[in-house]
């Protein structure tokens, strides 16, 4: 394994290219991800887009610009503009950048200067979660799918403390109790009922596995990995965005 930071850049420069659109989707690390991708794109000197179709905190991106739009055309514009990275949305409601219509991003042509990252669904800060009957969101036109877990919970039971809808992941697993063992991660991450939801055929999909600065949690993160990647043929990433490091890549 080369150095983490090294790796971590290089994770970056590969999975996030200009020209396309990435839906990022599950629980434990979406919008901290999407603040570190768009600061890299930036830095390399590349625009990008940030947005949802459900939900995002406002105070969680106030660092950057915000682009109020009422419909495609208005997406069309602040897509083509020329500001490095911002926000767009279709106003505040509750607290929260309110998401666009999905229909919007499919109608738009994505100038190939510029990534657009799309959060499909909410977690409710959760590290780890089972999708509910209304989500993901995921534009058809979108190329790249990256599903997140946090390691803090590999190894605890599933319950309501440390899981966004339990009864989900429980219904998926056929069992009344469980513990985020690694079949039942394993499931999780290859369900299309579970990260998987959503993904049509021609997008890619990549699990990322974040808080690898949990050392105690760190081997059973990687053990995850392989056993999806061996079983499921599905790629992941075991990363900390705090850190910027990877940990570990498999299935590329």
């Amino acid at each position: 394994m080369r150095d983490p930071e090294d790796a971590y850049a290089d994770f970056l420069v590969r999975h996030f290219r200009p020209g396309r659109v990435c839906a990022l989707v599950g629980a434990g690390g979406k919008s901290t991800g999407m603040r570190k991708i768009a600061d890299f794109m930036t830095r390399r000197g590349s625009r990008t887009r940030l947005t949802t179709t459900t939900r995002i905190g406002v105070e969680e991106f106030s660092a950057y610009p915000v682009a109020t739009v009422r419909d495609e055309d208005g997406l069309h514009r602040w897509v083509v503009s020329a500001e490095t990275c911002m926000v767009v949305s279709k106003g505040i409601e509750g607290g929260k950048h309110a998401g666009l219509d999905p229909s919007w991003i499919e109608r738009c042509a994505i100038p190939a200067d510029l990534l657009l990252l799309v959060e499909g669904d909410g977690s409710r800060r959760k590290p780890i979660k089972a999708p509910t009957a209304r989500e993901p969101v995921i534009p058809a036109n979108t190329n790249d799918v990256f599903a997140f877990m946090g390691a803090s919970v590999f190894g605890e039971m599933v319950d309501s403390e440390r899981c966004y809808n339990p009864e989900g992941v429980l219904h998926l697993l056929g069992q009344a109790r469980a513990v985020f063992d690694t079949p039942a991660l394993v499931r999780l991450a290859a369900d299309a009922g579970g990260c998987r939801k959503g993904v049509l055929a021609g997008m890619s999909f990549h699990l990322i596995v974040n808080q690898g600065d949990l050392e105690e949690k760190r081997e059973s993160a990687r053990a995850m990995l392989h056993a999806l990647s061996r079983s499921h043929g599905i790629a992941g990433t075991l990363l900390s965005w705090s850190e910027e490091k990877v940990y570990e890549s498999t299935g590329d």
